[in-house]
């Protein structure tokens, strides 16, 4: 069994598409094709159903091997670039739009300055989706909404960051001393979709609070919500630290008890932790929680 072979078909398993697997693994479909039945013939034995793409009982025990076997020597070549002295030519990151405009700045700054010869590619995604990709060895480093519950990832919680009312400077609203959930029942609201981490843990925050909100808008992104916050067009919940002097159309209203988001930092349980994996995990550094 080679390499190549276990390659393609941990693609093919894991995409459920021999398209989409030459895609990721640089090879033409018919060679992924070849490979596979290679594979299969020195397995003496059917590895897949090919209607489905899915791992026949033989399969799911090679590919569950197979995934161990080019981890480790994933691992390997990078751990012996490591200790050549050679820095990661390359780190992927996924995150969130919200992390990456108003956490990884200054990290990324200091990166760049600590690590000068290593190019950062960041990947902006959900956090369910980040997790994907890294558990799938796409992503080196995922920084992503808590509670992660993808299998195969190491975890790091990392700081929290309070949600705050945002309403038009101009609202009624902003001029308010304190508020409740209660008072907003008729008002127009701008909320993250609820497949979202953050858009479960709001709903769950409504639920406990018996509140139905008055929903005009879903998305899944808090940058879009912001900017139809700034528009008027609504009130949201979004992170205290996306407010600021850079948008001054739009205020924090006295709503106590909101909840928090946690934040962290996951890689593949048991992949080598490069140097640059390491300095950059180091700079995200924990902030005091709310």
């Amino acid at each position: 069994m080679t390499f190549e072979g276990l390659r393609c078909f941990c693609a093919v398993v894991e995409l459920r598409s021999f398209r989409k697997a030459a895609e990721k693994v640089h090879r033409s479909q018919p060679a992924v094709s070849q490979q596979i039945k290679a594979l299969e013939l020195e397995a003496g034995r059917a590895l897949l159903e090919r209607r489905q793409c899915r791992p026949t009982a033989a399969g799911a025990i090679v590919y569950e091997r197979a995934q161990q076997i080019l981890q480790g020597i994933d691992g390997l070549s990078r751990e012996l670039a490591d200790a050549g002295g050679a820095e990661q030519r390359e780190l992927r990151v996924g995150t969130s739009d919200t992390t990456a405009l108003y956490v990884l700045p200054s990290v990324l700054r200091r990166f760049t300055e600590a690590m000068p010869q290593t190019n950062v590619i960041l990947i902006n995604r959900n956090s369910d989706e980040i997790a994907r990709l890294t558990a799938g060895g796409e992503l080196d480093l995922g920084i992503v909404t808590l509670p992660q519950l993808q299998h195969g990832l190491e975890v790091q919680p990392l700081f929290e960051q309070r949600l705050v009312l945002a309403v038009p400077a101009n609202s009624p609203l902003a001029k308010r001393r304190k508020l409740a959930l209660a008072d907003l029942a008729d008002t127009p609201m701008l909320l993250l979709d609820r497949g979202t981490r953050t858009g479960q843990k709001l709903y769950a925050y409504f639920a406990a609070n018996h509140f139905t909100p008055r929903v005009i808008l879903h998305s899944g992104s808090f940058e879009v919500v912001k900017r139809y916050v700034a528009e008027g067009i609504g009130v949201s919940f979004l992170p205290e630290e996306s407010l600021g002097e850079a948008e001054p159309r739009i205020v924090a209203a006295p709503l106590k008890g909101l909840p928090a988001i946690e934040t962290g930092v996951i890689w593949r349980r048991g992949a080598y932790r490069t140097r640059a994996e390491a300095a950059f995990i180091s700079m995200l550094e924990p902030r005091e929680r709310t």
